[in-house]
């Protein structure tokens, strides 16, 4: 980055004096109003073929299009050229003017298209500039610019790396997406949009690792994907769901664990599955708050609910709640061992967003998550997701009103999970300590974080809390 700014402040007119700042924003404008730029790129360079006299002549120089037109290349050295002229141009535009008889910039033909020319320049090197956001805004409120075309150029913009951590960009996009689908309160985003979206928002995450804005966005995208699985996991035991609404938040876990499995110490990929995992819990990830927990047209909202919010102390009144439902059933149809669960053989899959479908979510989870661990010993971002997923597994394993009749259950968990106790775990870390890892210091950690999960594990013991 460093590097990247002594280039970019290195005077043009030194490399080439008859790229003034009019003629740099005048060029890169007439290129976006006959172009359909969907990738731009940053140029280290200015082109210099043989025949410097004939690149002059040419309207594109000293810019680069390739694609039919549709990949840009901006040379660095027209950064703060085009910042200036562009800042100079929106602040005579939207400037109060005595002589407009009260007209405001927006409602003036004249003003409001060079307002579009200068705030278009102003997004693509700057797209935190609020002023450069808010005014066209303006514009898609008064249907001056069209919302799905400003998303089109958004996507764009994106594509330069270093625009991918900007706030600004992606808090016009949130806004763009409110703004074409009103009512978002009542009505979740369909899935096919947010699947747009989300690759928008991977793809800017392998261009800037560690993108915060960009993870943010994704995560209430996941959110609006997770209220149809909500809705399902209340209705699974009428009526199958369709897979339309709930396949597009499988594709983004799969993806993420994909990520994960290229990316072991990013904690923005872990959280961020982690969000998917609980959104596909639906239903069975929360303490349902409401005397009618029961299927019906309208099942509870989330805001109704302890959303997200494990504590020590429910994960305990659950589990005695379900020691005690246990203790007191005696289905003669189901024998169950105390200590080992219950199996019962399946006849077909679980259902999407069933009880028996969850547990199996957080089962394949949690041994997988210990797989790299074996794998790729001594990273803590791995043991602190193992610390959710184990987490998770208690509590989704604790439900007391899961529907146990339906045919689709393959297993069913006792009062003790035997999948995920205490002596499991404790097996597990002495397992991952004997690995014949030669990195001694990866070792050493690997040590350190088992020592400090089972403390964690301890914790959470429900002998140890009832």
């Amino acid at each position: 980055m460093a590097s990247e700014a002594r280039l970019a402040n290195t005077p043009i007119a030194t490399l080439d004096p008859s790229l003034t700042q009019d003629v740099i924003y005048r060029r890169l404008i007439r290129i976006l109003s006959q172009s359909n730029i969907d990738e731009i790129g940053i140029l280290p360079f200015l082109a210099e073929p043989d025949d410097k006299e004939t690149l002059k002549d040419l309207p594109l120089y000293p810019f680069v299009l390739q694609e039919q037109r549709t990949k840009l290349g901006i040379p660095i050295f027209c950064w703060v050229p085009l910042l200036s002229e562009a800042y100079a141009i929106l602040k005579a535009a939207i400037k109060v003017d005595t002589s407009s008889n009260g007209q405001d910039w927006w409602d003036i033909s004249e003003k409001y298209n060079r307002v579009i020319e200068a705030t278009s320049c102003l997004m693509i090197v700057c797209p935190d500039s609020f002023t450069a956001v808010n005014a066209r805004k303006r514009l898609i409120e008064k249907g001056v610019l069209n919302a799905e075309t400003e998303l089109k150029f958004l996507d764009a913009i994106l594509t330069i790396p270093r625009n991918c951590k900007s706030s600004g960009a992606w808090h016009h996009r949130k806004w763009l997406l409110c703004y074409m689908y009103p009512g978002l309160r009542e009505t979740p985003l369909q899935p096919a949009i947010v699947e747009e979206q989300l690759t928008v928002c991977h793809q800017a995450a392998e261009r800037y690792p560690k993108c915060y804005y960009a993870w943010t966005m994704r995560h209430w995208l996941v959110e609006e994907l997770g209220r149809h699985w909500w809705i399902a996991s209340f209705r699974v035991s009428s009526s199958e769901p369709d897979p339309v609404d709930l396949i597009p938040l499988e594709k983004e876990y799969e993806r993420m664990k994909d990520h994960m499995g290229r990316n072991i110490s990013d904690h923005s990929t872990q959280q961020h599955l982690q969000q998917c995992m609980l959104q596909l819990s639906g239903r069975w990830s929360v303490q349902i708050c409401t005397d009618d927990s029961e299927t019906g047209p309208s099942p509870p909202s989330r805001s109704s609910c302890k959303a997200l919010q494990w504590t020590r102390e429910e994960l305990s009144q659950r589990r005695r709640r379900r020691h005690e439902r246990f203790s007191q059933s005696q289905d003669a149809g189901q024998k169950r061992d105390a200590n080992r669960g219950v199996k019962i053989e399946a006849t077909t899959p679980p259902i999407r967003a069933s009880y028996p479908w969850v547990l199996r979510l957080w089962e394949t989870e949690l041994q997988r998550t210990k797989d790299l661990i074996l794998s790729y010993p001594g990273h803590e971002s791995l043991w602190y997701h193992l610390r959710f997923v184990y987490y998770g597994m208690q509590w989704v394993g604790s439900e007391t009103e899961m529907d146990t009749t339906e045919s689709s259950v393959d297993w069913i968990l006792g009062d003790t999970n035997s999948l995920a106790c205490l002596s499991t775990e404790i097996e597990f870390v002495g397992h991952a300590n004997q690995s014949d890892n030669t990195d001694q210091n990866a070792m050493k950690l690997q040590m350190l974080y088992g020592e400090r999960y089972l403390d964690f594990i301890r914790l959470l013991d429900w002998s140890s809390t009832s």
